[in-house]
C-alpha cells in the first residue's frame, strides 16, 4: 500500500495528498526483490507475505543472530546488504522448512530482521537515558552506490526523529499482524509525532510496509543504544 503523506504545517497531522515535494525530491525507486541463486530468474517468485516473512526471518535469527546483525551492519540499498538479504532469506527458508524460497526485497527482509532482533532483544521497552541519547548513525555506501541510498536518507532521517517522540507508540505498530487495519491504525496513531518531524510543507511518498521497515529498524538502533551507550554500534 502507498500513500502520499503531506504537512502542511509543523505539528499538523499527516493527510492524504498530492505528489511529493521538491524539497525532499522524488520518492525513491521500489526495492528490487533479492537475487536467489538457483532460482529460476530474479523476481520471478510469488512475494512472501509479510507476516510469512516476519515469521520465516524470526525463526532464523532465533537460531543465528548474526545474520539479521551482519544485513543491519550493511548500508541500505548497497551491494553488501543485497547479498546478506540473500543469504538470510535462505538460511531462513530452511530454518521455517518450506519448500518454496522466501521472495522479498532487501529492504523487507532488513526490516523483518530488525522486527525479529528488536523482539528477541527487548522483552521490555528499555528506559531512555538522560540526558537523550540519539541512535547511531547507519552505514556509509560505497562511493559507487550512494545515490539511491541518498534518496533514503529524507526517511531514514524522519523515523530516527519520531521514534525518541513515541517509542511506545512504534513498539505498538511492531505488535500488529503486518498488513492487518491495526497495523494501519498503530501507523496512524504515529502521525502527530511524525508530522513534528517534518518540515512544512513537506510531501512524501511513503509504502506502507516499508514504513514499518524503516521504524523497525529506528526503534532497534535507538534500543541499543539506550541499553548499552553511547558506544552502542548501530546493530550489535
Amino acid at each position: 500500500m502507498r500513500a502520499i503523506l503531506s504537512v502542511a504545517a509543523a505539528g499538523s497531522a499527516v493527510l492524504l495528498a498530492a505528489p511529493a515535494a521538491a524539497q525532499y525530491g522524488a520518492p525513491p525507486p521500489p526495492p528490487p526483490p533479492v537475487d536467489r541463486p538457483g532460482s529460476s530468474a530474479p523476481g520471478t517468485s510469488e512475494p512472501t507475505s509479510p507476516a510469512q516473512l516476519l515469521r520465516a526471518v524470526a525463526c532464523a535469527i532465533g537460531r543465528d543472530a548474526s545474520a539479521g546483525t551482519a544485513l543491519l551492519a550493511a548500508a541500505p540499498r548497497s551491494s553488501a546488504e543485497r547479498s546478506r538479504a540473500a543469504a538470510l532469506l535462505r538460511t531462513a527458508q530452511r530454518c521455517i522448512r518450506s519448500r518454496a524460497p522466501i521472495a522479498a526485497s532487501a529492504a523487507h527482509a532488513r526490516g523483518a530482521a530488525a522486527e525479529a532482533l528488536y523482539e528477541a532483544q527487548f522483552s521490555s521497552a528499555p528506559t531512555a537515558r538522560a540526558p537523550a541519547l540519539a541512535a547511531a548513525s547507519l552505514p556509509r555506501p560505497p562511493a559507487s552506490e550512494r545515490q539511491v541510498a541518498a534518496q533514503l536518507a529524507p526517511m531514514y532521517a524522519l523515523v530516527d526523529c519520531t521514534t525518541p517522540r513515541a517509542p511506545d507508540l512504534v513498539r505498538a505498530l511492531l505488535g500488529t499482524e503486518p498488513d492487518a487495519p491495526e497495523e494501519a491504525s498503530a501507523l496512524a496513531a504515529l502521525n502527530p509525532a511524525f508530522a513534528a518531524c517534518v518540515p512544512a510543507g513537506t510531501q512524501l511518498s511513503i509504502d506502507q510496509r516499508l514504513m514499518r521497515s524503516f521504524f523497525a529498524e529506528a526503534l532497534y538502533r535507538w534500543s541499543v543504544a539506550q541499553r548499552d551507550g553511547p558506544a552502542a554500534p548501530a546493530a550489535q
